[in-house]
């Protein structure tokens, strides 16, 4: 009858037994948690850092495929094209829309903001040769690019960079376009 009465008090568990079990538990559900959070922290960085980076691919398409197309004629037979560190106006067949085929387009490129007041580069295109006299008369109205905290334009004929550019003063386009920017909390590009 003795080993009967040891063997049912050896066969369950202490309190103190019990209370250590439950507080490796716990350390151990902590430290589970806290690198799960750490994992999912970084994600969220990296996702925001790709679509960052998709932003700034899918802008820069945008504008090479428009910029190389510039229509070098108007209606007087002078260049159209007239560009300031803000904004930039041309005449190009490429429209904004695929399904908006047909036709040459005025396209303006320009720093904007948006509805939470952030800068953006926006752009805006319109089948209306004389932007100036229907300044509304905006067909299709895009933001390529947001979460901007600088922009700016310039551009250059061989080595030399200028502010601003009037196709009908320089008789001629220019050969390249650099744009300035950067994105919050990146470094500039």
């Amino acid at each position: 009858m003795a080993q009967t009465e040891k063997s049912a008090e050896s066969a369950g568990f202490t309190l103190l037994e019990l209370m250590i079990a439950l507080g490796l538990t716990a350390l151990l559900s902590l430290v589970a948690y806290a690198a799960l959070s750490i994992f999912l922290k970084a994600m969220q960085h990296g996702q925001a850092a790709a679509e960052q980076v998709q932003e700034l691919r899918v802008g820069q398409t945008i504008l090479a495929r428009s910029l190389s197309s510039v229509v070098t004629g108007s209606l007087d037979q002078r260049r159209y094209f007239i560009g300031n560190a803000t904004e930039m106006r041309f005449f190009t067949p490429v429209p904004l829309e695929a399904h908006n085929m047909g036709g040459i387009y005025h396209w303006r490129v320009l720093v904007g903001t948006d509805e939470s007041n952030q800068l953006v580069l926006a752009v805006e295109q319109t089948k209306n040769v004389n932007w100036f006299r229907d300044p509304e008369g905006v067909e299709v109205r895009h933001i390529i690019m947001g979460n901007l905290t600088f922009l700016r334009f310039t551009y250059g004929q061989d080595d030399k960079e200028y502010e601003t550019w009037d196709a009908v003063k320089a008789k001629g386009l220019p050969q390249w376009i650099r744009v300035y920017l950067t994105q919050k909390g990146q470094a500039p590009l």
